[in-house]
């Protein structure tokens, strides 16, 4: 046989072996691993393929990420949210971040029980709540959107069936079971990452170059931890009653409710209401009434006068969303009112909430 010859059929051997090497395999019944496009696709066309209230109903540790940027003529904004629970703890934690610019606004609620701790950037502080009612905070959020509101909501929803048709390039790692999936449309580039057998969708990032971005990411079980913390310092109650008098004939009166979106709950003894008077650089306190006491009338010797009144509306011995309350005073100058919280021995708003 001459060399040429010997070439020759060295190189048709090497290339029916490649052919027979190159064969594609048929999935087995539990599907390809990683996963085939035409397989992703099918799970993305489900309308429950990303249901966080689906993922909450059936986890009892969830926590959910969401980010969303754009930076629109040079001016960068992002909101991010995070939401966490643990129905075994009865713990939950919503934390937002909100940036625009070189402006950031950053915090965090820790709630459900007793103890609550509030984050303020990078500070936190212990919270109490003397009723505590733990709810997940999933449903919440998917009741309020159901009733048409939209601010405030973190954007859970998702429609994958939009991406349902796409050429995905996917790798995955078979011990973690994670796959993740690329690809891209007229508008965006896409990851989507898969965990588990079967395996379920459970983070989704968007990109439209530099000046667009979308981010939501789901984690369950040992990757969730809430915990609440105390001997911090003490937040006051989130009630401020501080607000211009209306004036009756010498008479200044101010009259109000505690508002409905208070977070947490507080025992009357704990709470006082403080009639001021204040000047240019200083506010004097004049008299005042623990809520516990329900009504107290004060009258100096040069015949100023105080009265409060608390009335417990719904009768349950706590300071909560509804009470109402009522002072007047006849006293001169620049009467005012605050209220102090002393559990946390602070004020919570008003002229000398800062001292």
């Amino acid at each position: 046989m001459t060399r040429a010859a010997i070439i020759g059929f060295l190189l048709i051997l090497a290339s029916s072996a490649g052919c027979i090497g190159s064969e594609v395999e048929e999935c087995p019944d539990g599907g390809c691993f990683p996963m085939t496009s035409d397989e992703l696709n099918e799970i993305l066309s489900h309308e429950n393929a990303l249901d966080v209230l689906l993922f909450a109903s059936e986890n009892s540790r969830l926590r959910v990420d969401t980010t969303s940027s754009s930076t629109i003529q040079g001016q960068f904004g992002e909101v991010h949210w995070s939401v966490s629970k643990d129905d075994e703890k009865e713990l939950r934690s919503i934390s937002t971040r909100v940036t625009i610019g070189t402006y950031t606004y950053n915090n965090e609620v820790i709630d459900g029980g007793p103890i609550t701790n509030i984050r303020v950037g990078s500070v936190w502080f212990e919270g109490r709540d003397a009723h505590p009612s733990y709810t997940d905070p999933f449903v919440d959020f998917a009741v309020l959107s159901s009733q048409g509101q939209t601010e405030n909501i973190p954007p859970f929803g998702f429609d994958t069936n939009s991406i349902s048709n796409l050429d995905w390039r996917i790798t995955g790692d078979e011990e973690s079971t994670q796959q993740v999936a690329t690809s891209s449309n007229s508008t965006h580039s896409i990851v989507v990452e898969l965990i588990g057998d079967p395996p379920r969708i459970t983070s989704i990032e968007t990109y439209s170059g530099d000046e667009e971005q979308f981010t939501i990411r789901v984690r369950t079980g040992e990757d969730v931890e809430l915990s609440v913390s105390q001997g911090l310092t003490r937040a006051p109650l989130g009630f401020d009653s501080f607000s211009e008098p209306i004036e009756y004939g010498g008479i200044s009166v101010w009259a109000g409710e505690v508002p409905s979106n208070l977070l947490s709950e507080a025992l009357p003894e704990e709470i006082e209401i403080r009639g001021l008077s204040t000047d240019d650089e200083n506010a004097t306190i004049m008299a005042s009434l623990r809520l516990d006491s329900r009504y107290s009338n004060e009258t100096s010797l040069d015949g100023h006068w105080w009265e409060f009144q608390w009335d417990d509306r719904d009768s349950d011995n706590l300071v909560s969303a509804g009470d109402l309350y009522a002072v007047r005073t006849n006293s001169t100058g620049k009467p005012s009112i605050a209220i102090f919280d002393i559990w946390a021995n602070s004020w919570t708003g008003g002229p000398l909430a800062s001292s």
